[in-house]
């Protein structure tokens, strides 16, 4: 392999909060061994050595949870100098981190910085919209945490972005949330929609509407627009990514690619999935104690894994957007009324297209301007 993307769980579904939308607690709660405990020494050993073994130019490596922090800082200094052994032909590496950013201290940030992490912090808004959902095992606020870490990686010059999920009161507040990070210093957002329970259809009070994340994306939208416009620098995924399409140029976010690839999600024990929505038995590809990863992601289930996102429905097929919207993400489908996976946020996609088309064009174009006068 050329290149191989690796999501690790260090310490599995382990976490010091109790998030009310969790989406991870849900998946590990849907499986037959809900928490792994914390990743062994052979097992750190098996993952580095054999990705080094089988990949010929680059390995990404990051690491998710649960919180992966829990698996304590140590296991990161382990992590590394297995990566120092094991990397004999230089291929290159690349670090990202998710967390909720409250377990974090300066020992932490000198190994980010030496490494040059990209860290992705969970913040939700404000305060108040933070708190509403993001509490720890005794029902604690924890935006002040999160917070002042969020100061401490700024004065440590550690890379991060801010990861906020779109739940029901996000959504409420799209223009406040974009503005109370904008004001905070923050340039670099993803807003991640709320998902309800994997076999669950009951709304819950974070749930998250097509009509919700529709307003979301318009109120967000304007703001962002009216930012790059005047020449201000603004990162909000979605946004980039569909300028990118727009522009010709492949997506780096997964959920907008068209269908679903196979990526390396590395629970604790060792069992490898092929995406964070699904670790979940049924679609285990084996486990990297025992296997390579080129055989389990050559697999039948890697295989059928990604033929069964390419079902396209009537409805997304004949629809005007479907260049740019691509159907979405397969966690997002739901049977319709007349059999085919629909897209929950199809009415979302809709509203923000249709009201916005132009302006991303406009954005493409300008960005096209842009760089021809840079080059000039």
């Amino acid at each position: 392999m050329k290149i191989i993307n690796l999501l690790i769980k260090p310490a599995s579904s382990s976490c010091n909060l109790n998030c009310t939308y969790c989406f991870y607690n849900d998946v590990a709660d849907n499986r037959s061994v809900k928490n792994y405990g914390i990743m062994t020494d052979e097992t750190l050993e098996n993952m580095v050595k054999k990705a080094f073994e089988e990949v010929t130019y680059q390995v990404n490596f990051a690491f998710q949870g649960g919180e992966p922090t829990v698996a304590g800082l140590e296991y990161f200094k382990k992590f590394h100098k297995l990566v120092e052994k094991y990397n004999k032909e230089n291929v290159g590496v690349t670090f990202a981190l998710q967390t909720n950013g409250t377990l974090l201290d300066k020992n932490w940030t000198v190994l980010f910085r030496k490494y040059n992490y990209l860290l992705g912090i969970s913040l939700d808004g404000n305060k108040e919209i933070h708190n509403s959902f993001r509490v720890d095992k005794q029902g604690k606020e924890t935006f002040s945490k999160v917070y002042k870490t969020l100061r401490l990686l700024k004065k440590e010059k550690v890379e991060f972005n801010i990861l906020a999920v779109v739940n029901k009161m996000t959504a409420e507040n799209g223009k406040l949330v974009y503005n109370f990070f904008k004001n905070s210093g923050f340039r670099y957002f993803q807003f991640i929609p709320c998902l309800d329970k994997l076999y669950s259809e009951q709304q819950k009070e974070y749930t998250l509407t097509d009509i919700d994340y529709g307003n979301f994306l318009n109120d967000t939208f304007e703001l962002w627009y009216q930012d790059i416009m005047s020449g201000k620098k603004t990162s909000v995924r979605y946004f980039d990514n569909m300028i990118k399409i727009i522009l010709g140029e492949q997506p780096e976010a997964c959920d907008m690619v068209g269908h679903c690839n196979v990526n390396g999600i590395i629970e604790a024990d060792g069992s490898v999935y092929p995406c964070d929505f699904y670790v979940l038995d049924e679609y285990k590809l084996g486990n990297i104690n025992e296997s390579s990863y080129i055989e389990m992601f050559r697999s039948d289930r890697a295989e059928q894994f990604v033929k069964s996102s390419l079902k396209i429905s009537n409805r997304c097929k004949v629809c005007k957007y479907f260049k740019l919207c691509r159907s979405g993400c397969k966690r997002h489908k739901e049977l319709d009324e007349n059999g085919e996976y629909q897209n929950r946020f199809c009415k979302s996609y809709l509203m923000f297209f249709d009201k916005n088309i132009d302006k991303l064009i406009e954005i493409a174009n300008y960005i096209i301007k842009i760089k021809a006068q840079n080059i000039g």
